[in-house]
């Protein structure tokens, strides 16, 4: 996963001196600290350090003082961690008992603030949340760090809703490695096939040539372009660039004949046409903008041809359209099979 950074906001903190016999106990993860170091590095949250609060919350050097019952009665970590303090006195700040959010959970105070805005209602997670804010929520409301579960399902729903699931909508999603990366790590199998498409095929990644193309036609040696901004933006695990380049091997090797088979129709007058146009009209376009790696973008380009004006007759352009679309459909339900993703569902 992408470092805590990449979501963080940059926020003033005032810092307090905290002189209290509990920061002890919460330096004891270095023991060669003394004490006033340790009380001098704690922040006391700007927002949510709250005047009635009945329990602070400690993560990483973070405090917040919070309503204890608004966290309990959603987390059974939470209200676990919680009695376990409560009858400690030497764990009490400004009157109220200090839970120290075990480091193992992996809690960024960026994300427990995140839970607090939603929890508090002063930024509710919606449909127009942002990835940062859907990302932080889905990991800190987790089974492996404080199992929120109503949150966690929340969380999910919207982040799903950041993907489209039309097949040709060709998924122009912002940071679809980031998406991606959320998707597996927290099994959203939903979303996993749109995702592992957008990548594998705008991530400049080398791909099998096929052998041949189609017997007797030997295709013009043209590089595809791409676009290296778009392609360095992306930054995925080995494992998970493995299963990318795998995926476009597969697009490749599927849609190769598929492109360079000449279209026919019913007519032969219509088959003449596309015998003269394919190449200039679907093969070179295709080989210049990367179009062998993307076939659903492909088909689209084909099926949106003004074919009736290079000659065809209404009847064989609809029929091949539907053919055509066809196809996109084909591509995106073997997408599952190249994924391994049927058994998963």
């Amino acid at each position: 996963m992408y470092a805590a950074t990449f979501w963080s906001r940059a926020f003033p903190r005032s810092l307090f001196a905290i002189i209290s016999i509990s920061t002890t106990n919460m330096t004891n993860s270095n023991p060669s600290m003394s004490v006033e170091e340790g009380a001098a590095r704690l922040r006391r949250h700007p927002k949510y350090w709250l005047d009635d609060g009945s329990l602070v919350v400690r993560t990483q050097d973070d405090l917040f003082k919070v309503h204890r019952t608004l966290l309990q009665r959603h987390s059974q970590v939470i209200s676990s961690l919680a009695e376990r303090v409560s009858q400690d006195e030497s764990s009490l700040m400004d009157g109220c008992p200090t839970l120290h959010v075990p480091q193992e959970l992996g809690v960024e105070s960026t994300d427990f603030e995140m839970l607090l805005e939603h929890l508090y209602h002063d930024f509710p997670l919606g449909l127009d949340a942002p990835l940062s804010r859907v990302a932080a929520i889905l990991r800190v409301s987790s089974k492996r760090q404080l199992d929120f579960p109503l949150l966690h399902r929340l969380a999910r729903r919207e982040l799903e809703h950041m993907v489209p699931s039309d097949p040709t909508a060709f998924y122009e999603v912002k940071h679809p490695d980031s998406m991606l990366i959320l998707a597996v790590d927290y099994d959203v199998h939903t979303i996993q096939k749109a995702l592992f498409y957008t990548v594998a095929t705008h991530a400049n990644l080398q791909h099998d040539e096929p052998e041949s193309a189609i017997p007797g036609f030997n295709a013009p040696q043209v590089v595809e372009s791409v676009d290296p901004d778009l392609a360095n933006q992306f930054k995925l695990s080995p494992e998970l660039t493995k299963r990318c380049q795998r995926l476009l091997d597969d697009l490749v090797g599927h849609f190769t004949p598929v492109l360079f088979t000449v279209a026919t129709a019913g007519h032969m007058t219509c088959t003449d046409i596309f015998a003269e146009q394919w190449m200039p009209l679907v093969i070179q376009p295709a080989l210049e903008n990367s179009g062998l790696c993307r076939p659903l973008e492909t088909l689209q380009t084909i099926i949106d041809l003004d074919w009736e004006a290079q000659g065809l007759c209404g009847e064989c352009v609809r029929a091949k359209r539907e053919e055509w679309r066809e196809e996109q459909r084909a591509v995106w339900e073997r997408l599952d099979g190249w994924l391994g993703l049927t058994s998963e569902k």
